[in-house]
C-alpha cells in the first residue's frame, strides 16, 4: 500500500527546511524525510547572505537569528608586510553592498539555523521531520502531471531495511540523478516541463556562504 501525501520533501537541509517552514506557516502539512538519524548537529556552512536573512524575516523568526548570530558588516583583506615574516591588514570593505538590504549578513552555524526552522515548524502547525529514510527512486507520471490534484510523483524510500512508497502531488528532491531518472525517456514537451518545474524541484542549500 502506498502512502499518499500532498507534498513530500526529501532532505532536511537548509533548502528543505525553508520549504517545510513556509508550508507550515501557511498551515499546510507535508511529509519531510531525511537519511540522517537525527537533526544536523555540526553545521556544513557558517553564514547567511542578506536574502536568506530576509527569508527568516518572512517566517517571523528573524529576531531570534539576529540575537544568536554575528553580524558580518565588514571584511578585512590581509597581505605580506614586505619583510617576509608577518602579515598586515591591507584594506577593509563592506561585507554587503550598501543599500542591498535593511538586514545584515549573519554568521552562525548551519545547525543553529536549521534548529530555528525546526522549532518554527513545530510552533506553526506541529510539523516534524522523519529521519532514517533513504530515497531510492523518484518517478513522475506525466499523464497525471497535467492534473494539479493528482498524486503524479512516486517516491521509493527505504527505512530500517524496509521499502516504503509514497505518492505525492508535489516533491522537493535532490540530487539531479533522480530528475534524470524520472524524465530520461520523456519527449512530451510541455508535460515534461511541468513535471520538472512543478512536480520535482531541484534544490540546493540556499543559505550559507561556505
Amino acid at each position: 500500500m502506498h502512502n499518499k501525501v500532498d507534498v513530500l520533501i526529501c532532505g532536511s537541509g537548509s533548502a528543505g527546511l525553508c520549504a517545510a517552514t513556509w508550508l507550515a506557516r501557511c498551515g499546510i502539512r507535508c511529509k519531510v524525510v531525511d537519511s540522517r538519524s537525527g537533526p544536523l548537529s555540526i553545521g556544513q556552512a557558517d553564514g547567511a547572505q542578506v536574502r536568506s536573512v530576509e527569508i527568516f524575516e518572512s517566517f517571523g523568526i528573524v529576531e531570534d537569528l539576529l540575537r544568536a548570530g554575528y553580524h558580518n558588516v565588514e571584511v578585512a583583506f590581509w597581505g605580506p608586510d614586505g619583510k617576509g615574516d608577518s602579515i598586515v591588514r591591507m584594506r577593509t570593505a563592506a561585507a554587503t553592498h550598501p543599500g542591498l538590504s535593511h538586514l545584515p549578513r549573519v554568521i552562525l552555524s548551519q545547525a543553529r539555523f536549521n534548529g530555528m526552522m525546526l522549532e518554527a515548524m513545530r510552533s506553526f502547525n506541529g510539523q516534524e521531520v522523519d529521519y532514517g529514510y533513504k530515497v531510492l527512486e523518484v518517478k513522475v507520471d506525466e499523464e497525471k502531471a497535467i492534473d494539479p490534484d493528482a498524486h503524479a510523483v512516486v517516491v521509493v524510500t527505504e527505512k530500517d531495511g524496509k521499502e516504503e512508497i509514497f505518492e505525492a502531488k508535489y516533491v522537493l528532491v535532490y540530487p539531479l540523478t533522480f530528475i534524470a531518472r524520472s524524465t530520461a525517456s520523456s519527449n512530451k514537451g510541455v508535460t515534461t516541463a511541468r513535471a520538472l518545474m512543478v512536480r520535482t524541484v531541484l534544490s540546493e542549500d540556499l543559505s550559507a556562504s561556505r
